[in-house]
C-alpha cells in the first residue's frame, strides 16, 4: 500500500460512508435534503480527474438540482432502486457478490461463506438493522469505512492496512464493479447513474493509489 496523506484517507472514509447510506438502502428524503443542502457535487473529491468522474458528478448535480422533497419525486426514486437492485424480476444489477461468483447465481453460495470466515478471522463484526447477506455491497462499503479508519488512527501499525487490501483484491473488486457498470447502465434515474460512475471511479482509485492486484474470479452476471 502505497504512502496516502491524511486528508485523502479521511476523503476515502467519507465515500464509503456515502455509498454505503445510498447503496444499502431505500432512499429518503432526509439523505436527499442533506445532500442537496451540503451541496455534495461541489464538496465531492475529485480522485480521478478523468471525463466519467465528471459525467456522474454532472448526473448527480442534474438530479439534486430538480429534486423538490416531493413525495412522487420520492416514490420514483424508490421504485428505480427496487428495479436496479431488487426486481420484482430478476434484478439488472443484484447487490450480492455471490451472484456473480457463483455459476447457480446463488444467495450466501461459497464466496459468501468465504467472506464470512475472513471476517471471523480478522475479527470483523458485521451489524446491520436489515437482514442482508454479509456480501451486499452496501455492508462492503461500510466495512472499507471502518478499517480506513483503523488505519487513520493507526497509521504505523500494517495489519488494517493488509486487510483492507484482501478484502478489495479477493472479496469485492472482482466483481464490485460489474455491479456498479450494471446499475449505471440499467437506472432510469440520474441520482443512481451519478453515484453509481462515482462508486467505479472511487474503485479506480483504490486500484491505482493502492496498487491492488485484483484476484482474477469468474463473473457470472
Amino acid at each position: 500500500m502505497k504512502k496516502i496523506n491524511l486528508e485523502t484517507l479521511n476523503e476515502l472514509k467519507a465515500i464509503s460512508n456515502i455509498l454505503h447510506s445510498v447503496l444499502m438502502l431505500y432512499p429518503e428524503a432526509e439523505l436527499l435534503n442533506q445532500f442537496k443542502k451540503q451541496n455534495i457535487v461541489k464538496e465531492w473529491p475529485r480522485l480521478t480527474n478523468s471525463k466519467k468522474e465528471s459525467q456522474a458528478l454532472d448526473e448527480l448535480s442534474r438530479f439534486l438540482t430538480q429534486w423538490n422533497d416531493k413525495n412522487d419525486e420520492l416514490i420514483k426514486l424508490k421504485l428505480d432502486y427496487g428495479m436496479v437492485f431488487y426486481g420484482p424480476n430478476t434484478p439488472k444489477a443484484t447487490p450480492w457478490g455471490s451472484t456473480y461468483l457463483s455459476p447457480s447465481q446463488l444467495l450466501n453460495d461459497s464466496s459468501t461463506i468465504e467472506l464470512k470466515q475472513f471476517y471471523v478471522q480478522h475479527g470483523i463484526n458485521i451489524k446491520t438493522e436489515v437482514n442482508e447477506p454479509i456480501d451486499h455491497i452496501g455492508l462492503f462499503m461500510a466495512v472499507l469505512s471502518f478499517l480506513l479508519e483503523k488505519i487513520i488512527e493507526n497509521p504505523d501499525i500494517d495489519d488494517y492496512k493488509l486487510v483492507f487490501n484482501e478484502l478489495l483484491e479477493v472479496h469485492l473488486l472482482p466483481w464490485g464493479k460489474r455491479c456498479l457498470q450494471l446499475a449505471s447502465e440499467s437506472s432510469s434515474s440520474d441520482y443512481y447513474k451519478g453515484f453509481s460512475g462515482l462508486g467505479l471511479e472511487f474503485f479506480e482509485y483504490l486500484i491505482n493509489a493502492f496498487n491492488l492486484q485484483i484476484k482474477i474470479r469468474s463473473i457470472y452476471r
